[in-house]
């Protein structure tokens, strides 16, 4: 039965999406601990892997459609390909700098999506507000590379996750601007776990030894991200999109920068310097104002 939708949001439909933002905002710490004991990136191709054979089965069961057109198929691919290179491009930051760091430049995702609607998608202009929520992201990106956190912070690990957010906003154009756009969403998250997991597979075997020092603590963190986030997430996010508006549900996505940082100091010991919660506050309103209508 399919979902009905709802013009403005409501107490359930915010609720479940500050839970996902707890949920995605305590992921960076996950990811930064299991790194103890897998290789970064061997952990994404691991939950690609693992969420893709959940998600094709759901979507058996449910007799989902899973059209396969020569355009479907190609949009498929790069979608994948780009779903690949934003999870390395994360997994990676978060091996290399601090929690915090990759919690902003990440999350500047906002900034990238918007330019590339401004000249790709009519109807999505950049207006003299969303032009002001781009300028505080830009903001944040500057000074948090200019802390450099006593030396706990890489300025490549930096670097690597806000390419990671242009490669998010790539993948975020192709769901709404490609052949992609017009299958089911499950159909749509099912190409991106698929194609990505043998990428990130075979990628993972140039980052090193796939396994560090692992223990039982590791596979149930191993697990959180497959579960928590692979399935639960991503699935509730696809929901969401389709009964609510799209604008004011990406709103709430300013939440989970705000939830790693407070993880990771929490979690990790990270200090709360004065330019990471300015550069906190600098993603979150920009976020705001690039998503408002």
């Amino acid at each position: 039965m399919r979902a009905m939708t709802k013009a403005r949001m409501d107490a359930r439909g915010a609720a479940l999406l500050i839970f996902i933002a707890l949920i995605l905002g305590a992921n960076q710490v996950v990811m930064k601990l299991t790194s103890e004991g897998l290789s970064p990136v061997f952990q994404a191709g691991l939950r690609s892997a693992i969420a893709a054979v959940a998600i094709g089965v759901w979507i058996v069961i449910r007799g989902i459609a899973f059209p396969v057109t020569r355009e479907v198929l190609l949009s498929g691919l790069v979608l994948g390909f780009l779903f690949a290179f934003e999870f390395l491009c994360l997994y990676v930051a978060v091996d290399l700098t601090t929690v915090s760091h990759v919690s902003i430049m990440f999350y500047t995702m906002p900034v990238h999506l918007s330019i590339m609607a401004h000249f790709l998608l009519p109807g999505e202009r950049l207006t003299r507000l969303r032009i002001l929520g781009l300028a505080l992201c830009l903001g944040a990106v500057v000074l948090v590379v200019a802390d450099r956190g006593q030396g706990q912070a890489s300025l490549m690990g930096d670097l690597i996750a806000f390419v990671g957010a242009i490669g998010w906003a790539a993948v975020g154009m192709l769901l709404r601007a490609s052949p992609i756009s017009r299958v089911p969403g499950e159909a749509a998250l099912l190409w991106q776990l698929g194609v990505s997991a043998p990428i990130l597979l075979l990628a993972a075997l140039l980052f090193g030894p796939l396994v560090r020092d692992l223990s039982v603590e590791h596979l149930w963190l191993m697990s959180y991200q497959v579960i928590a986030v692979g399935l639960f997430c991503f699935m509730a996010w696809v929901i969401l999109i389709r009964v609510y508006p799209a604008p004011t549900v990406a709103s709430f996505s300013f939440l989970t920068p705000v939830f790693s940082v407070g993880f990771a100091w929490l979690i990790l010991g990270e200090p709360l310097r004065l330019s990471i919660l300015i550069g906190l506050g600098l993603v979150a309103a920009g976020i705001v104002l690039i998503n408002r209508r």
